[in-house]
């Protein structure tokens, strides 16, 4: 299985989940819980991306697309549609999110946690959220890494 994210180039390999999200919390993790965030595909990547920049010709020069293999027999969850939160896709981030996302990575049973992705509406796309303290992390590869992030043709009136 194949996972994306994007990010600068420095932090490619950087496996301990104490990025911006550590910080400042996000959708899934309160600040001060290590996580990581991929995109289940490369458009789901870039369009997380484009949540955190004005416009994707702004994306820094210095950051990359990076292409992991997840490794195999990696336990992987998936939190189900029933059991999202209503308020699951708002800004700023409900602690509805942060709370689930927090219980599963201390209890750190699996690898991965497949939920929603915000940056495509009704949950349509999904982003696995990486366990840190997982034993598995050690395994995990960086494949590919691609320079030319966002087509030219992309947001020509931006």
């Amino acid at each position: 299985m194949l996972i994306f994210r994007i990010t600068k180039e420095t932090y490619l390999e950087t496996y301990n989940g104490l990025g911006g999200s550590y910080q400042d919390g996000a959708r899934w993790n309160l600040p001060g819980t290590p996580a990581m965030y991929f995109g289940l595909s490369a458009p789901i990547a870039l369009l997380e991306m484009a949540n955190y920049t004005v416009s994707p010709r702004m994306v820094p020069p210095d950051y990359r697309l990076g292409v992991y293999e997840v490794p195999d027999g990696a336990p992987i969850d998936r939190l189900e549609e029933v059991d999202w939160p209503i308020n699951w896709f708002k800004y700023p981030y409900p602690d509805s999110t942060q709370k689930i996302g927090d219980q599963w990575i201390r209890e750190a049973n699996s690898f991965g946690l497949i939920v929603p992705s915000c940056a495509v509406s009704a949950g349509l796309g999904e982003i696995l959220l990486v366990n840190p303290y997982h034993v598995e992390v050690r395994n995990l590869k960086l494949v590919d890494t691609r320079t030319d992030i966002f087509n030219p043709r992309a947001f020509p009136g931006v």
